[in-house]
């Protein structure tokens, strides 16, 4: 890994130091952030050279342009800001925050009860099709393994005949083998391909959106996960709840880097600290990894070798993305002694990808 270089900005506006929605803009007019400021509850482009608001959309809560009830930003193209929303929908507003599209997305063999999205669950249009995630079981602690089959984790919507469609996309067979690992993944994209990547599974499952079928299922394990967490029963309290996650290694999102043609998977090994640490010391844990790691992936989804940061070095479960210069990563972990509050802070990363 070669550290290209490390920076900071001092936003204009108030923010939190680690964004849970964040997009790179890259253009001729120079480089934005373009994210939703939880403070002020607005979408924001930010200059990420002088921490400047360019541009802010103001979102309403009441009328007919409300998103009280969105339940994510779903993706930037071009003029439109994709959404999600409550009861399930999918929608996209201009930058005037005017809401010009919003349907429903009726459910499929299980009775859906959320559809949402995030930095790593973008909606992806293709052609008339926006294709979505729904990555949670519905009823984890009560079902059984064999509804495991019926859970589609993919659906699309088409804007031209106004249809629903599931698609059978699954967790594994295997998945529950052992007990019930919980249900989350991430995903990315790669020209008519998405690039489905469980948080408790080695193996990333490749949907073609032409085709509208899985195309390939490919292990890309890491050497430093292996001891994934089960949950067979609800938990006795957060505290065991947060102990249990955090005790545990997981995957965490996965990002395509259209200028190297390679794929990025987070991970994180599981970690268990020699004091009794407090539910706020172990919900924050649990925010910012101590230990964090990545793989880098050529386009095939072969592993072409892995990092580990120091403790504490990064924060990658948000605040993570990938621009012409490289792979962009906060160094603002919650729990390291250098967190600035005040200032957004990054390493920018590249990988020797010959080797």
């Amino acid at each position: 890994m070669k550290v290209v270089k490390e920076f900071k900005i001092k936003p204009e506006v108030f923010m939190a130091p680690n964004i849970a929605y964040v997009r790179l803009v890259e253009s001729d007019s120079g480089q934005f952030l373009f994210l939703l400021n939880h403070i002020s509850k607005n979408l924001q482009f930010i200059s990420l050279k002088s921490g400047k608001l360019v541009r802010e959309i103001e979102l309403q809560y009441d009328g007919p342009n409300s998103m009280s009830n969105c339940t994510g930003i779903a993706g930037l193209e071009n003029d439109k800001i994709w959404a999600t929303f409550s009861p399930h929908s999918v929608g996209y507003l201009n930058f005037e925050g005017e809401i010009h599209f919003k349907k429903n997305i009726t459910p499929g063999e299980v009775d859906i009860t959320y559809v949402g999205s995030d930095f790593h669950k973008e909606l992806h249009k293709y052609n008339d099709k926006v294709f979505g995630m729904q990555p949670l079981f519905m009823n984890h602690h009560f079902m059984e393994k064999a509804s495991i089959q019926k859970h589609s984790l993919i659906y699309s919507y088409n804007m031209g005949t106004d249809q629903t469609k599931w698609y059978d996309v699954y967790y594994a067979e295997d998945y529950w083998d052992d007990g019930k690992k919980p249900s989350e993944f991430s995903w990315a994209r790669r020209e008519n391909k998405l690039y489905i990547a469980p948080w408790y599974d080695h193996v990333i499952q490749v949907f073609d959106m032409q085709k509208e079928q899985l195309d390939n299922r490919v292990a890309a394990k890491s050497d430093y996960i292996s001891d994934f967490s089960y949950v067979d029963k609800i938990p006795g309290s957060r505290e065991e709840s947060l102990i249990n996650r955090l005790s545990h290694d997981l995957y965490g999102i996965i990002l395509y880097d259209k200028y190297r043609d390679c794929f990025y998977r987070f991970f994180y090994p599981g970690y268990t600290d020699d004091e009794d640490l407090s539910i706020e010391k172990l919900s924050n844990f649990n925010r910012s990894r101590p230990f964090t790691g990545v793989m880098v992936l050529d386009k095939g989804l072969n592993v072409i070798g892995e990092h580990v940061f120091d403790r504490f070095q990064v924060h990658a479960s948000s605040n993570v993305f990938v621009g012409e210069e490289g792979l962009y990563l906060s160094l603002n972990n919650e729990n390291s002694p250098e967190y600035d509050e005040d200032h957004l802070r990054y390493m920018v990363v590249q990988f020797d990808l010959e080797k």
